[in-house]
């Protein structure tokens, strides 16, 4: 029985535990932001080299020094760039004069190549008009001077063994023979001995012109006919292949010669990348500024002598002197919620976090970063004794929909409704139950503002 009385006991405990009569209260929407100060505007300091990447440090401006417009920031070890480009003018120059010599040479190529064309085609046509002539008509004259020489020494011994006969025969009527016919038959009978061995010599050469000079004649002009075409129908190849392998050779040399040449204008641009100096008076921050954040670690662990500037990084912020501070903060877009143009409300400093000073928000942004904050800037009623540079971090409550008498309940006692209404369960004078309507006006983490659908004092439940 005892156990029994303390269960109910406890049960009602329960039940009423879950009771809360609704009364007005103070009630406002607080936003945390963490932010910084940062300066309204400033000079990023980068380079974005096209060719060369060693850029090796030799000596830089130390974090926070204030700088002259013109000082150097950051002096770059050039020597080997500087060589490079020393090599490359030398090499274009040498370049100019290979590419005019093969420019000339194409030059020649292309008034040389139809003519060495054309010749070697007359070649083939002459050589092969030579022979179809030797064959038609030359070979056959050839073959009738052979026999016709022998034919006339055959004529010429005859003739001259008649005429010595006559003279024998006409110096033998008389009995005897004169010393002048002497010399007379002497002469006569030289001219037959020699016309014999004309004849002798005539068969001779009659039979090797005929089965050994004609035949070789004719094989000599077939084999230059055969040749000339052989020759011709290699050089319709060949010749206007080497034509075309120059004319790409030298597009080649061309194409060649202007990226030497791009490139020099680019590792000359890329040199005078390398005198980095202040673009306007003002205060050295190593890293970025963005996105309403100062970001120095990556710039930090670069930014060493001895160490190599990274391309297309912000290397160092210049601060002008004349640049105002404001304050600034990447809501999320959760926090978008407790936050408007014009709301109102305080921060402290990291380094004097109990003394809080007043701040407004003067704009929001109307579009996200691309990590999906906006960022909201902010006015700081800074205390005289505060002062804030650069880099300062702040932490900033937001106070939106303040007020001193609302009826305010917790929020695990609102229903959500299928059609995006609320409603809360409201405790009758019987003990019994009944859900409400009621109108949300307001809300914060932990619970909301009701502007209609119940009464002060009336009691909800769970």
């Amino acid at each position: 029985m005892r156990h029994l009385l303390l269960f109910i006991t406890l049960a009602v405990s329960n039940v009423l535990a879950e009771d809360y009569t609704v009364e007005p209260k103070k009630f406002s929407v607080e936003t945390s932001l963490d932010a910084a100060f940062l300066p309204s505007k400033s000079v990023a300091i980068k380079i974005n080299p096209e060719e060369w990447t060693d850029f090796t440090i030799t000596s830089l401006r130390e974090h926070g020094t204030r700088v002259k417009k013109g000082s150097p920031l950051i002096e770059i070890d050039s020597r080997a760039l500087d060589k490079k480009i020393s090599t490359l003018e030398k090499s274009i120059q040498l370049g100019e004069l290979q590419l005019a010599q093969k420019q000339q040479d194409l030059q020649q190529l292309e008034i040389t190549t139809p003519r060495s064309l054309e010749a070697y085609a007359r070649s083939e046509r002459e050589a092969a008009e030579n022979l179809d002539h030797y064959l038609s008509t030359h070979q056959a004259l050839e073959i009738e001077r052979a026999k016709r020489n022998v034919t006339r020494a055959e004529f010429s011994l005859a003739s001259q063994e008649e005429e010595l006969g006559q003279l024998l025969k006409m110096y033998d009527e008389d009995g005897k023979t004169e010393e002048t016919e002497e010399i007379i038959l002497k002469r006569a009978r030289y001219y037959v001995e020699y016309a014999k061995f004309s004849l002798e010599s005539a068969r001779k050469e009659a039979d090797w012109e005929l089965k050994t000079e004609i035949p070789r004649r004719l094989d000599g002009k077939k084999r230059t006919a055969e040749n000339a075409r052989i020759a011709n129908a290699e050089a319709v190849h060949k010749l206007p292949r080497e034509l075309r392998i120059k004319q790409e050779e030298t597009a080649k040399a061309v194409k060649d010669h202007e990226e030497e040449k791009e490139k020099l204008a680019k590792l000359m641009a890329d040199r005078g990348m390398m005198d980095i100096s202040a673009p306007v008076d003002g205060i050295v921050y190593y890293g970025e500024m963005k996105d309403g954040k100062w970001t120095a670690d990556a710039a930090d662990k670069l930014l060493q002598v001895g160490g190599k500037l990274r391309a297309h990084t912000t290397l160092m912020t210049i601060i002008p002197d004349n640049a105002a501070v404001e304050l600034c903060a990447m809501a999320s877009e959760e926090e978008l919620a407790g936050i408007s143009t014009g709301a109102t409300g305080y921060a402290t400093i990291k380094k004097n976090p109990l003394k809080s000073f007043p701040v407004k928000i003067t704009n929001v942004a109307s579009y996200p970063s691309t990590k999906g904050t906006f960022l909201t800037t902010l006015a700081a009623d800074l205390p005289a004794d505060q002062a804030a540079v650069p880099g300062t971090r702040a932490s900033v409550k937001i106070i939106t929909n303040s007020m001193d008498q609302a009826l305010v309940v917790p929020l695990d006692y609102l229903k959500t409704t299928d059609s995006g209404g609320h409603t809360l369960q409201v405790k009758l004078a019987d003990g019994k139950t009944a859900t409400r309507g009621v109108t949300v006006a307001a809300s914060n983490d932990k619970s909301a503002v009701i502007s209609g659908g119940i009464e002060q004092g009336q009691v909800i439940v769970k």
